[in-house]
């Protein structure tokens, strides 16, 4: 019997992953929630959700090909599928596990140091908590009283200037062996930090909207409040804490932000809901992805 060839078998092997992929998906939630839940709301709706979550994973992987400079020159999209694929892992993996990935698939990929991959990862991410806890505040501005809004708004204004205090810091920093990590990554000229804020932003603003939109049609509140929603449900994504797929911590969190003018069986709803179309949206993106893995080299 004739020995399989080396593309065959890979194609056999891609085949098998999808299959247990979508499988994966079944258990998890099931097509046909996916599909109920996405008929509650209009075609025009879902396609904005969708249309602003890929530009948000795009604007991304900008940021990631921006700041990996051992990321080849033209390698955008690649950088977008090891995007998409770190993704899913962080979604399906509990206790944050999942970030391991990203070092591990740039190394694959791109032969890039652990030492990079990690510190890249660690400004990644310092930049999604800074921008996600100073839009926590704005949107809190108009559910405060007056002198307390002055507050949030003091404090999400400052927030959003830690990364320049990091730029100024960079060289003490490199000094400290436990911030080292954090410091090789920050950028050395003002204009790469201020092209990294700017998509980090974007893509976040990109990402809640997203979100604040079905939150607000499935609950009928108030923008800044379904922002909050919005907030709750992605922020439990970044903290170590996240459950396998998200499981039961993502709609916590939805329905804390939720939780000032929401009552519960809104709040659930609506959680449930979003959360159905996050996997629906991620997990097709990183099913798009899966033929990059044929490209990982072996790296020590």
């Amino acid at each position: 019997m004739q020995a399989l060839t080396p593309a065959l078998r890979q194609s056999l092997i891609l085949l098998l992953v999808a299959l247990a992929y979508i499988a994966l998906v079944q258990w998890l939630c099931g097509w046909p929630k996916l599909l109920a839940a996405a008929l509650q709301l209009s075609p025009l709706l879902l396609a904005g959700f969708l249309l602003l979550m890929l530009a948000s994973y795009a604007l991304r992987a900008l940021r990631l090909y921006g700041s990996c400079e051992e990321i080849p020159r033209g390698h955008w999209g690649t950088s977008l599928r090891l995007l998409w694929l770190h993704n899913a892992a962080n979604i399906l993996m509990p206790a944050r596990l999942g970030e391991l990935s990203l070092p591990w698939l740039l190394r694959r990929r791109f032969g890039t140091s652990w030492t990079l991959g990690g510190s890249v990862l660690v400004w990644l991410r310092v930049l999604d908590l800074h921008c996600v806890a100073a839009l926590t505040l704005i949107a809190l501005m108009d559910l405060l009283p007056k002198q307390l809004a002055t507050l949030a708004l003091l404090g999400g204004a400052g927030l959003a200037l830690l990364p320049f205090g990091l730029f100024l810091l960079r060289g003490r920093l490199l000094q400290i062996p436990r911030l080292h990590v954090i410091a090789a990554s920050v950028p050395e000229r003002l204009g790469v930090l201020l092209r990294e804020l700017a998509l980090t932003w974007a893509a976040w603003i990109a990402k809640l909207a997203a979100f604040t939109a079905v939150l607000q049609v499935l609950t009928g509140l108030p923008y800044a409040a379904a922002m909050l929603g919005a907030i709750g449900g992605d922020a439990s994504t970044l903290l170590p804490f996240h459950a396998p797929a998200g499981a039961g911590t993502f709609e916590a969190g939805v329905m804390l932000g939720l939780s000032v003018l929401s009552n519960w069986n809104q709040s659930l709803a609506g959680a449930v809901t979003l959360h159905l179309l996050l996997l629906g949206t991620a997990l097709g993106c990183a099913l798009i992805s899966l033929p990059e893995l044929h490209k990982l080299q072996k790296q020590p």
